[in-house]
């Protein structure tokens, strides 16, 4: 229900073991966008407008997901929560499910529901769903813990008919850092790990040089093993992570256009319907762009401060490494190193990217981009749920549901 361009059923069927028998959406461009990205089934139910939606029409199903319209809530529209006619959408969910006995619900909206009010509109929602018989459980997630590089945080609402469910969904860890994957054994001080994985726990008595952790080992990969410690460690950037500027990685950033003076980061703001437009407004959220680094005349490595470029760190000691070069001066235990941070244009984030920042496919961002235009791409972007969090949601459900099948044939 709501489904805009389908971001709960891309993640759920990328966790697998679920089949979407049909939605509802009343946005004609948005459905025109989820029926090019999805493979829509001939018999698949459909209705626009989900206070027309008839339960004895709707196949039987065992989860309703539902990102019900979050502007009634949100800090950036004018929060009139119950008394806008979209603020109660919700209990359109709440008939469907509770005609047709539904055992699970997953909803998803803005944090700005658990304060609206005092409370009082959130426990309008938890005493409906308690009198269904639902059990409810919720967690604002951020999508920045999911392998994307978006400060997006939401809130994800959980509801359950059997009571052998409690806690067996949530909480959900973010998948952002790998597990640690030991590479080299022995005994501690010696043992070599994946640079790739979450570094092992740092204690107190480690001391420099990378004692006890074996994480400052370079030159390693998995085809060729251990080729010894180079002098120079591989180049640091901030584009380290998947979803954008795939083809361009280390020679752009994003930028924070919310106070005034471009400020780099490695997480993009949150995504907006709102993005797209010409005019951005100041709203927090609205103003993230890409800034695209140049070299000076001067160059890369011999880049100074005269030259209208900034280091990152002052009193780096002349260690500013060969920064165009891919190489940076050798880290150790008490040297200081800088950063040298150059000048570039900035650009707003094209609808391909947003879209990558939703964690979609690279091949359903090809169909959505051939049957709509950049407005209303940059607009259902910005109003869809983070397909990476409903992924990491629904193999926790999958696991769960499982797990009662196999209790109950016992």
């Amino acid at each position: 229900m709501f489904a805009g361009i389908g971001g709960f059923r891309a993640g759920l069927t990328r966790a697998g073991g679920f089949h979407c028998v049909g939605h509802c959406e009343i946005d004609k461009y948005a459905d025109r966008s989820y029926r090019a990205m999805h493979d829509i089934q001939p018999e698949e139910y459909f209705c626009s407008d989900a206070k027309a939606m008839k339960s004895c029409e709707i196949p039987d199903i065992d989860l309703i997901c539902g990102g019900f319209p979050c502007q009634a809530w949100s800090v950036c529209g004018f929060r009139k929560g119950f008394d806008d006619p979209r603020g109660t959408l919700f209990f359109e969910i709440a008939r469907i499910a509770d005609e047709k006995k539904t055992p699970y619900l997953l909803m998803e909206n803005v944090p700005g529901l658990l304060s609206m009010e005092k409370g009082r509109a959130f426990a309008v929602i938890l005493g409906t769903l308690t009198r269904m018989g639902y059990g409810v459980e919720w967690m604002v997630l951020n999508s920045a813990s999911f392998g994307v590089p978006q400060i997006r945080k939401r809130l994800f609402i959980f509801a359950y008919r059997d009571p052998r469910c409690a806690g067996k969904v949530f909480p959900v860890i973010g998948t952002r850092a790998k597990p640690l994957v030991q590479l080299i054994g022995g005994k501690q001080g010696y043992r070599v790990y994946d640079t790739d994985g979450a570094a092992c726990t740092q204690t107190a008595n480690g001391g420099g040089g990378g004692a006890k952790t074996g994480l400052y080992l370079v030159g390693y990969n998995r085809k060729d093993g251990v080729k010894g410690v180079r002098d120079a460690a591989l180049t640091l950037n901030a584009c380290d992570y998947k979803g954008i500027n795939r083809n361009q990685t280390g020679n752009a950033v994003f930028v924070d256009l919310t106070a005034g003076h471009p400020k780099e980061t490695e997480l993009a703001r949150c995504l907006t319907a709102q993005y797209g437009k010409a005019t951005l407004s100041y709203h927090q959220a609205e103003r993230s762009g890409v800034l695209i680094r140049e070299a000076t005349r001067r160059g890369y490595s011999e880049a100074l401060p005269g030259d209208g470029i900034k280091l990152g760190y002052e009193g780096c000691d002349g260690k500013r490494g060969r920064v165009g070069h891919g190489v940076s001066h050798t880290l150790t235990a008490t040297g200081r190193h800088g950063v040298v941070e150059l000048t570039g244009r900035i650009r707003k984030l094209m609808p391909r990217e947003c879209l990558r920042l939703q964690g979609y496919d690279e091949d359903q961002i090809d169909r959505l981009l051939a049957v709509m235009s950049d407005s209303q791409a940059y607009k259902q972007a910005g109003n869809s749920v983070t397909v990476n969090v409903i992924e990491a949601i629904g193999r926790r459900i999958r696991e769960m549901d499982e797990e009662l099948k196999r209790s109950d044939a016992a």
